[in-house]
């Protein structure tokens, strides 16, 4: 069974390193999002309704095309139409820091701490635009759940939960996507932030389900090149970072069966992921972050047009 929601603050007024840490992540987010966001619309939707829900006044970013001139001539200000679809979204980011997701090549950030870019970044974005955010952290199960806000102070929250993330246990990531999905009423955007290492032959089958409940599912596939390329040449004792296993063996002889299985897996998922009506993106920890953001964004802008 997954974990409850659990609403207490991880962090206390005098807690000066962990303060540091959530500024830092929060310059991150900045840089990142304003990268990501050059030539992208900035809304993380794809599409909107029909319905007309209420206005907004106009900030920059916005769609020009939803300005209402007759509230311009009324008022002297520019005022956007917004939608149904656009008042009520709710975004979830679900972020993986199962033991596997704490590995990293020389020079390069964890799977974890990428992670942690890509969902301070995306947090940002959609508080910065107005939209209830939320955050599930997960291994083994849910570990953590903050309900979407789309209040000023939410962001310090979710930042502050996700410095204080820590890489433990195996992956669950087919109970607790089915357990989330289960328990969400209302439609969201749910992006999934994972390296996908789960053996549950059920996964693909768990998307399925969360895309019929009409929920609109991303996951970004979050790996090292190492992880693809297996670039490694001396005899070496591999340890599973989610159990206690461990393997010895020459690199050299194991390199071609191992990128070839690697890729098999990488095409079917991809496959399995767009069958199902999914945005998947497979994003390595070399990339910019805010390169692969905006890749992300402009492919769902494309497809809302």
């Amino acid at each position: 069974m997954c974990a409850a929601p659990n609403e207490t603050p991880l962090l206390g007024a005098s807690d000066a390193a962990l303060l540091t840490e959530i500024d830092n992540l929060q310059l991150t987010a900045r840089r990142v999002a304003t990268g990501a966001l050059a030539g992208v619309h900035r809304s993380l939707r794809r599409g909107s309704s029909i319905e007309f829900s209420e206005h907004k006044v106009y900030t920059p970013g916005d769609d020009i095309r939803h300005i209402d001139w007759h509230a311009y001539a009324k008022t002297d200000r520019f005022h956007v139409k917004q939608f149904e679809d656009e008042t009520n979204l709710r975004l979830e980011i679900l972020i993986d820091h199962s033991g596997s997701m704490e590995f990293s090549s020389e020079g390069l950030p964890s799977k974890l701490d990428y992670a942690r870019t890509l969902a301070s970044a995306l947090t940002y974005l959609a508080l910065r635009q107005g939209d209830a955010t939320g955050l599930v952290t997960f291994s083994a199960e849910i570990t953590d759940q903050l309900p979407p806000r789309a209040s000023s102070t939410h962001l310090l929250e979710v930042f502050s939960r996700l410095v204080a993330l820590r890489p433990s246990g195996p992956t669950g990531l087919s109970r607790c996507i089915d357990h989330f999905a289960r328990t969400r009423r209302r439609r969201c955007v749910a992006i999934i932030i994972t390296d996908l290492f789960d053996p549950s032959p059920d996964l693909t089958a768990v998307f399925k389900r969360m895309v019929a409940q009409r929920h609109d599912v991303a996951v970004l596939h979050v790996l090292d090149p190492a992880e693809v390329d297996f670039p490694y040449d001396n005899p070496s004792t591999f340890h599973c970072m989610e159990d206690e296993r461990k393997l010895f063996l020459h690199p050299r002889t194991f390199r071609n069966r191992y990128v070839l299985e690697m890729q098999k897996f990488l095409d079917e998922t991809a496959r399995n992921m767009v069958a199902s009506g999914i945005d998947y993106r497979l994003i390595k920890t070399s990339a910019d972050p805010a390169h692969a953001l905006g890749a992300f964004l402009r492919e769902r802008a494309s497809r809302s047009r």
